[in-house]
């Protein structure tokens, strides 16, 4: 069976839920009775598998969540925008427009988020076949840009325009959309005739688009029937083409879409709270004007960090650019991942600023800038040990990269860029300039935090030093701990003497808005907030003080589910009260003892949280390497139902982000020519998520898994 499976074409389609694809496959015209999905319901429903029960694994986020069902891998990635702690550089994924501008200009080949892949060595499932036999579509996860007429076209309007003229044309909206699906579809029907080409991809965003702008169901119907239309036009060609027989069609989504009819999804500006007193007047950074802004600035496409300065900061006031404070990923509009600078060095500059003033200048404060410092000595020399052996490694590959880029030929023949080699030296020179600047960045960065830890009690009591120096301009420095986050410095009290403090958990789930305009949507937008506890290996879920609990994990993969106190209604996750919580004996016992991921899944997957436990087990999942330890954020802060945080432009149709099985539960159907073997008319219920879907295709195509962490889709193999 798997030998006959040469070809895979893979229709990804972003945001689109399996209730809705479900509920529209029951419809019919009034007209003439016939499906409103017909495309679907031919080959996914009548002549293929289709699976009721497959899930975003982790958060139901775009980026993670394509970087999942792309890879195979656990996530590398855990947001739509990271930055990184100590340098603020900007991983910003979602953002086309700077890479096809780059592009065409030969500055970048790849992606951001296929650029980290790659330094992190973790392949896509395009990677596993040959440069001649992939098609790939637009998407986040693009490596490259290989179509001849719409390369030439994009060219054309990027290389013969300056950027202000591109920027203006952008704000009045070219039409580039249309001009890139229609140009895309064509050439990729037309590659199906070739049967050197083993592997396409067609990526299409509309659903998500749509569902975000709009809760009416009769919009959203439409989109899907276009979309059904696409089926209908690739599978019709895929059954013309020469491979028909032999190749497997895929329409997968990456996540769900938490909308409803009846509720118009409500905004709350995160970064209003931050930027204000109560808050702890922080100059918070975000890679999205706000909406106060955004018909002006907010136009630039070219832009992916945003400093929004608070005129309350009680010890940065006019320092914004030098000295932000907070970080907030927004995007995703369910969850916020926030950074908050280090509460040691919040701590250490309000010091400093009382020593640099000789009318302030005492022993009182110069003995606390030494106790602190001691107290935290030992972790921040383990800090810049760490860093320095970091920095090390980025010099032994700027040298090798050095030398690849010297001895890669400049020019290309047509042949090469046949076989994709003219992008091989703008990619090795590419990896050059991110490990160079790197290096810079986080040598400047080790410089500082030296200065500090050899900062001695005489140079603070005659005033020979400089803040600059000694607290790092532009970083977040070393991750905060629960400890820190709930007992964190943001100025002085009124005696001048004592710090003022704010427990961020506490404050964050106490939020709530004064008019709430419709009844079924929670007053308070703050479900609950994740931080980890790489002590206890496990994370701390905050729903409250008297609404706590942790998830502990064990180096065999089991996971367990601890109140902190007794069991309750209200816990996060709710998995006490819910309903649809499976369990093969009484709960309580059940919810007792440590189970397998798979025991879990099959327990809570159709909970009201779903597969939430295990999403966040894979969104605190241990990442690879230093630079991707420094992205991860303090807190992972939750919506409640129906809100959302994304200020750019709150999204009133409907959202995604949360753990809520409305949003996890996503689409994957397929179908296969006669000599595949793959089943007809196979309704899957057992559970799935996005780490079998490459496994799954590799087996069926006979291709090596690696080790991948997944299990395959068991009803598409039986046992002879």
């Amino acid at each position: 069976m798997n030998a006959a499976v040469r070809r895979v074409v893979i229709l990804k389609v972003d945001g689109l839920p399996q209730w809705f694809v479900e509920s529209a496959l029951v419809e019919r015209h009034a007209e003439n009775g016939k499906s409103k999905l017909p495309w679907i319901q031919y080959f996914f429903m009548d002549r293929g598998v289709y699976l009721k029960n497959f899930y975003t694994r982790g958060i139901s986020l775009s980026v993670p969540s394509w970087q999942l069902l792309d890879t195979g891998h656990h996530t590398e990635i855990h947001g739509n925008a990271e930055y990184d702690r100590y340098t603020l550089r900007s991983y910003d994924y979602l953002n086309f427009f700077p890479f096809y501008v780059n592009y065409a200009r030969s500055k970048r080949v790849d992606m951001p988020a296929v650029e980290v892949l790659d330094s992190v060595g973790v392949p896509l499932l395009l990677d596993r076949f040959p440069y001649q036999q992939r098609y790939q579509g637009f998407q986040l996860f693009q490596r490259g840009v290989r179509w001849n007429t719409l390369e030439s076209g994009l060219r054309k309007r990027f290389t013969t325009r300056p950027i202000q003229q591109l920027f203006d044309e952008w704000q009045a909206g070219f039409e580039v959309s249309s001009v890139v699906t229609e140009q895309l579809e064509r050439e990729l029907i037309q590659k199906l005739s070739d049967p050197s080409i083993l592997y396409l991809d067609y990526y299409s965003g509309e659903f998500d688009h749509q569902s975000h702008l709009t809760n009416d169901r009769a919009v959203l119907l439409s989109t899907l029937e276009e979309l059904d239309q696409l089926v209908g036009r690739m599978g019709r060609a895929i059954q013309a083409s020469p491979l028909a027989a032999e190749t497997v069609f895929a329409m997968v989504s990456d996540h769900g879409m938490n909308t409803s009819p009846t509720v118009y999804s409500q905004g709350f500006s995160l970064i209003n709270f931050f930027n204000s007193a109560q808050g702890g007047g922080h100059h918070v950074i975000t890679n999205r004007h706000t909406m106060s802004e955004y018909k002006i600035r907010g136009l630039n496409p070219l832009v992916n960090k945003v400093l929004s300065a608070s005129s309350e900061s009680l010890y940065l006031a006019n320092q914004a650019e030098e000295y932000p404070t907070a970080i907030l990923d927004l995007d995703g509009n369910e969850r916020a991942s926030i950074h908050l600078r280090n509460n040691t060095l919040n701590q250490l500059h309000m010091l400093l600023l009382k020593l640099s003033r000789k009318q302030s200048r005492t022993s009182e404060f110069a003995d606390a800038v030494v106790t602190t410092i001691d107290q935290k000595r030992a972790s921040w020399e383990r800090a810049v040990q760490e860093l320095e052996e970091e920095i090390g490694s980025l010099k032994q590959q700027s040298q090798a990269l050095s030398q690849k880029v010297k001895t890669t030929p400049s020019q290309s023949t047509p042949e090469d860029r046949d076989a994709g080699l003219d992008q091989v030296l703008r990619r090795k020179t590419v990896s050059l300039q991110t490990v160079q600047e790197d290096e810079r960045n986080y040598s400047e960065y080790a410089r500082k935090l030296r200065n500090l830890l050899a900062l001695r009690r005489e140079q603070l009591m005659e005033g020979a030093f400089k803040i600059e120096d000694l607290i790092p301009a532009g970083a977040m420095g070393e991750p905060n701990t629960v400890a820190d986050l709930r007992n964190y410095a943001v100025g002085w009290n009124s005696d001048g003497r004592t710090f003022r403090h704010i427990d961020y958990l506490e404050a964050l789930k106490a939020l709530r808005v004064r008019n709430n305009v419709q009844a079924p949507v929670n007053p308070s937008p703050v479900d609950f907030i994740a931080i980890a506890l790489p002590e206890e290996h496990g994370i701390l879920l905050y729903g409250g003080e008297d609404r706590q609990a942790k998830i502990l994990m064990r180096g065999d993969g089991a996971i367990r589910y601890v109140p902190v106190g007794e069991w309750k209604t209200g816990l996060p996750l709710q998995l006490w009260e819910d309903p649809a919580l499976e369990t093969a004996e009484d709960r309580a016992t059940w919810l007792d003892r440590w189970h397998s991921e798979e025991e879990w899944f099959r327990a809570v997957h159709r909970t009201r949280y779903s597969n939430g436990i295990i999403g966040l087990t894979e969104y605190f999942h241990t990442v690879t390497g230093k630079r991707r330890q420094l992205v991860q954020a303090d807190m992972l802060v939750l919506a409640n139902d129906h809100w959302n945080f994304n200020v750019r432009g709150f999204n009133p149709g409907g959202n995604h982000g949360s753990f809520f099985r409305i949003a996890t539960h996503s689409v994957l159907m397929m179908w296969g020519g006669e000599k595949t073997g793959l089943p007809k008319h196979l309704s899957i219920d057992e559970p799935y998520d996005s780490l079998s879907f490459v496994p799954t295709i590799l087996r069926l195509m006979g291709k090596p898994a690696e080790q991948l962490p997944g299990p395959v889709i068991r009803d598409l193999f039986p046992p002879n």
